[in-house]
């Protein structure tokens, strides 16, 4: 055999490694599965969520008669709100799609035994103690942020302890936490907007109650995007880093930092109105920094948890590239910004640069599908690399 060909036979079996080790590392491609008898997770999973479910129906089952019709405008309104923001986050779980039953187990998680078997029960109770310490003035404008961020974190990390359980060789880095945290909120923030628009209907004596639904669930709805997901986002991410994973190494102090974000952050949303002074302006002001200081944490949270992820990407493509499926350009163009800008500017034509984009995005199903075919060729793998070719062919144009 010549040096070259051994070079390159070398070269094929290095790539071939690094994809395995890759898929093994990282759980890319893993299928998950809920039902695990053996596994005490699912048994305290499903034993919670059942307490949760008692605890809705206790709630709810005295006034469901007499408000049925605004609860279902309340329920309608939340739901679909809570459907938006599943699909951007799907859409922003880009380098692993994580599976639809652990997002599933996660939004009812949040939906259900953190809000209804934790949250609700404790809360009231620190909401009733409050008053009979500090007065009513202070528990007014404290309270909350004083009881919520702890209670309310906690019970939604949990459910990232359980799913840990139930699927250890699938939740293995920083950015798995960040989806999975926001999953998680997203299912609580939308019972819990439910809950204050059913509150808010059960209390106003209102003519109109479903006028009443409609404005507590919209008024809510509006205020979605950084409150519970971005905050379990931030807590989840931390605690990966604090707990460490084969895939993920321990970082101690940034996985504390990350949990004092979030609960911070839910702090400062809560107690507006204290930070504020009771003051309209005030508390638009702390709204409105909070806000701001969310989203620069949430970004900098994605940015740090990136380059894991954009290892096992070259690692699930070194294979493609050897074999000319995919261009060394093309895989730095997904997983470097930099890169990315020069190689859509580079694009002969507006209708090319639009191509690029969608090769992109083919590119990333083609590393999902390497990954969940796990070295056994396959007809989606198959199509994956000829969508590739296609768009490429587009994107030369």
């Amino acid at each position: 055999m010549s040096a070259s060909l051994r070079s390159e036979s070398a070269r094929t079996t290095t790539a071939a490694e690094r994809r395995r080790d890759a898929i093994d590392l990282s759980g890319w491609g893993r299928r998950f599965r809920f039902v695990q008898p053996r596994s005490l997770a699912f048994w305290v999973y499903l034993v919670l969520t059942a307490i949760g479910l008692v605890h809705i129906w206790s709630y709810f089952r005295q006034d469901v008669v007499f408000y049925a019709e605004p609860f279902a405008v309340a329920a309608v309104l939340c739901l679909l709100c809570g459907v938006a923001w599943a699909t951007w986050f799907h859409h922003i779980d880009r380098w692993e799609r994580q599976p639809a039953g652990l997002v599933t187990a996660a939004i009812v998680w949040g939906a259900i035994p953190a809000t209804f078997a934790f949250a609700l029960p404790v809360n009231t109770a620190m909401l009733g103690i409050y008053p009979k310490l500090f007065g009513q003035d202070w528990a007014s404008n404290w309270a909350a942020g004083l009881t919520a961020p702890f209670t309310e974190e906690a019970a939604k990390l949990c459910g990232l302890v359980l799913l840990l359980g139930l699927a250890p060789r699938l939740i293995r880095t920083a950015n798995d936490g960040l989806i999975l945290g926001a999953f998680i909120g997203l299912g609580f923030a939308v019972f819990e907007d439910f809950l204050y628009a059913a509150n808010g209907t059960m209390t106003s004596f209102s003519s109109n109650p479903d006028s009443a639904a409609v404005t507590v669930s919209l008024t809510r709805i509006a205020t979605s995007a950084v409150s519970h997901p971005l905050f379990s986002a931030l807590v989840c991410s931390g605690a990966i880093y604090l707990i460490g994973t084969a895939a993920q190494p321990r970082r101690v102090l940034r996985g504390i930092l990350f949990v004092l974000a979030g609960m911070f952050l839910h702090f400062t949303w809560d107690d507006a109105s204290g930070l504020g002074g009771d003051n309209g302006l005030g508390i638009i002001a702390v709204m409105a920094a909070s806000i701001i200081a969310a989203l620069v944490i949430l970004t900098i949270a994605f940015r740090l948890a990136a380059p894991r992820e954009r290892e096992f990407v070259r690692d699930l493509l070194a294979p493609e590239v050897d074999d000319g499926t995919v261009s060394a350009d093309e895989v730095d163009a997904l997983v470097d910004r930099r890169a990315r800008r020069a190689w859509l500017r580079s694009a002969p034509s507006h209708r090319a640069r639009r191509a690029r984009r969608h090769l992109r995005r083919a590119l990333f199903d083609l590393c999902h599908e390497v990954a969940r075919a796990d070295g056994v060729p396959t007809s989606r793998l198959d199509h994956a690399r000829a969508e590739v070719s296609r768009l490429r062919d587009r994107a030369a144009d």
